[in-house]
């Protein structure tokens, strides 16, 4: 059994490599010379879209489960169909759940907010849509429920 124990420690030990470094960015193992860079740079930040005038009557799909919206009341999300459209309700309701998360408050004429990728702002003036976000794909809004 020493044996064993003894054979197998050597064998782990002559073949263990000591690595040194933060791994972060560069790792250098001892042994064979080598050095591996990552870059760990931010990816760019998305560009924001012009935000699109909203055609109340256009072909859209009226999700019907509220989320914590301005003021965190309830609002639902509102996607309107476009040729290259691919969000769904949940998708168009997380967009907009993180939009209110940074703002709760509906204040026009704030700089427009890149969310997921999706640029969104509140609407100049209140109708039925009150934030719009839009992609280039996608567009999607939120609205006070209907009673």
């Amino acid at each position: 059994m020493k044996i064993l124990l003894a054979g197998l420690l050597a064998l782990v030990t002559g073949c263990a490599t000591t690595v040194t470094g933060s791994g972060a960015a560069v790792r250098t193992t001892t042994g064979e010379a080598t050095t591996t860079t990552t870059s760990t740079a931010e990816p760019d930040e998305p560009t924001p879209v012009e935000l699109p005038e909203i055609d109340e009557g256009a072909p859209a799909r009226y999700c019907d489960q509220p989320f914590p919206g301005a003021l965190g009341k309830p609002m639902l999300a509102v996607v309107v169909e476009t040729p290259s459209g691919r969000l769904d309700c949940d998708g168009a309701a997380a967009v907009l759940v993180d939009y209110y998360a940074e703002r709760h408050d509906p204040t026009p004429g704030l700089p427009p907010l890149v969310v997921a990728a999706m640029t969104c702002n509140q609407v100049p003036e209140p109708a039925l849509p009150q934030v719009v976000c839009a992609d280039g794909d996608d567009v999607v809004y939120s609205m006070w429920p209907q009673t």
